[in-house]
């Protein structure tokens, strides 16, 4: 019998020493509190981790996300401009499990600033049995031609 769901905490296989510390790092970032898995998802977006952006993500959203983040090297964002002033200007609860963030941004260089920005970041909890942490469902965000987007973020064209 089964007492997980998810396979990688189901699998029989024995881990090697760099696989176990990776579980173990993923699943100590489980959070308890919606906040936190967006400021943790900003945490990795400042120091342009993908891990840790990856991380906060839903088990879907990491699955369709996660060869882009390979490709990366697990590095995200770019050099020049970068994202900075990350901040939270707005909550909803949309229901008991799911919530609504609005987090504003700026990009910036060392000679000019290139505007402010705006991502809308759902956050739902995980409703399986024993599992009582949130996170990251969906990030969406309007194109803008200098910003280099995380693998995870829908962009809009318009």
């Amino acid at each position: 019998m089964l007492l997980y769901s998810d396979p990688v905490l189901a699998a029989p296989k024995q881990l090697n020493p760099i696989e176990s510390q990776l579980m173990s790092f993923m699943n100590g970032l489980h959070v308890v509190e919606p906040k936190q898995a967006v400021e943790l998802w900003i945490l990795g977006v400042n120091n342009r981790s993908g891990s840790v952006q990856n991380a906060m993500l839903s088990p879907s959203l990491q699955k369709q996300s996660r060869v882009k983040f390979e490709q990366t090297h697990w590095i995200t964002g770019q050099s020049s401009p970068w994202v900075s002033n990350l901040r939270i200007t707005k909550v909803e609860q949309l229901s008991e499990s799911k919530m609504k963030y609005t987090v504003k941004y700026d990009l910036e260089t060392s000679y000019a600033h290139f505007g402010s920005w705006q991502k809308v970041i759902i956050v739902e909890k995980d409703l399986e049995p024993f599992r009582e942490y949130w996170f990251i469902s969906s990030i969406t965000t309007k194109y803008n031609q200098w910003e280099a987007f995380t693998p995870a973020e829908t962009v809009l064209k318009k």
